[in-house]
């Protein structure tokens, strides 16, 4: 089981990624839309997903839309990691009704959703 980081900013990704692999969790760590479409569609092990609010090549409202339609089984294990907060790109985020990290944000909170996504995956999200 993995779960998939989408940030374009180098040292987020890094972090994000020492930080899970320190706690066992497997990360696959990509750099924009085009890269986290193909690794959704290539890995099923993936358990879920945080999404970085703008990107280089779109953004995360976008591929979440994407998700729900090409990896339904996954929407639901899905988090935006943002510094997009009091803006009007922080709507379409919190109305998805998925978690809603504003940076700088806690690694204690994405390690909560990775345990709870892993947990979810392995118990078939019943």
């Amino acid at each position: 089981m993995a779960i998939l980081h989408v940030e374009d900013q180098q040292a987020i990704r890094e972090l994000v990624r020492r930080a899970l692999e320190a706690f066992g969790v497997s990360v696959l760590s990509v750099d924009g839309v085009s890269a986290a479409k193909l690794v959704l569609a290539e890995r099923r092990d993936v358990t879920g997903a945080l999404l970085d609010g703008r990107l280089r090549d779109g953004n995360g409202v976008h591929l979440y839309e994407w998700i729900t339609v090409h990896r339904p089984d996954l929407a639901r294990r899905v988090a935006f990691l943002t510094g997009s907060a009091g803006t009007e790109a922080f709507e379409p985020m919190a109305a998805s009704g998925c978690p809603v990290l504003t940076k700088p944000f806690e690694i204690a909170d994405v390690l909560r959703l990775a345990a709870e996504w892993e947990g979810a995956a392995g118990a078939g999200d019943q």
